[in-house]
């Protein structure tokens, strides 16, 4: 990676926080990208308008124009190549094993746009728990802490007893943890993307 005036060229800003800084992903990554074209004319009912949304965060690519749009989840809107967001629109559902995923996302910027209130269901308030002490322990050990160190710090000192360790539901907790850690580094952080689905 080239580094100018010593700092690295990186797609996000190293300086910021991830929270604090727009993300965008391809519609293939993010079944949760809604993707507009311009509606077809025999479509274009006589009320239609563009829609009403504040373009926060710009990036264009060779697919289009991208945005971020202030939902919960932070929702991304890709607005093809040719499409103007003051005309109006219509968006393409790819029909292949995120369709679902995809009508999701659009449900909840139509109910935004109507103003009603949405949630992003993908992820459930324990799950954001586990991820953050997946991120921890994987921090931990990339630092050379030992699995004991690292139950320490994630569940306290009052809870773990060395003596007991090699036995301890907590060790195996923490062996979980950072096993899935890395599978998510590997890749497996793009289901977090995916929603969630009871059948």
């Amino acid at each position: 990676m080239p580094w100018i005036a010593g700092a690295s060229a990186f797609a996000a800003r190293p300086d910021q926080a991830a929270s604090q800084q727009p993300i965008f992903w391809t519609p293939e990554t993010d079944p949760g990208v809604i993707n507009l074209v311009q509606t077809p004319k025999p479509l274009t009912a006589a009320a239609a308008s563009g829609i009403d949304v504040p373009f926060v965060a710009l990036r264009r690519n060779g697919m289009g124009l991208h945005t971020r749009v202030p939902l919960p989840g932070g929702s991304q809107l890709m607005l093809v190549h040719g499409t103007h967001p003051d005309r109006p629109l219509a968006v393409i559902i790819p029909l292949d094993s995120a369709a679902r995923d995809r009508l999701s996302a659009v449900e909840r910027f139509v109910r935004s746009q109507s103003g009603h209130s949405v949630r992003d269901t993908r992820l459930t308030a324990a799950q954001r728990r586990r991820l953050a002490q997946m991120l921890r322990a994987l921090d931990g050990r990339r630092e050379g802490a030992s699995y004991l160190q690292l139950a320490i710090a994630l569940f306290g000192r009052r809870l773990i007893d060395p003596a007991n360790w090699q036995e301890s539901s907590f060790r195996y907790t923490t062996l979980r943890l950072v096993r899935d850690g890395l599978m998510m580094v590997d890749g497996g952080y793009r289901q977090l993307l995916r929603a969630r689905r009871s059948t």
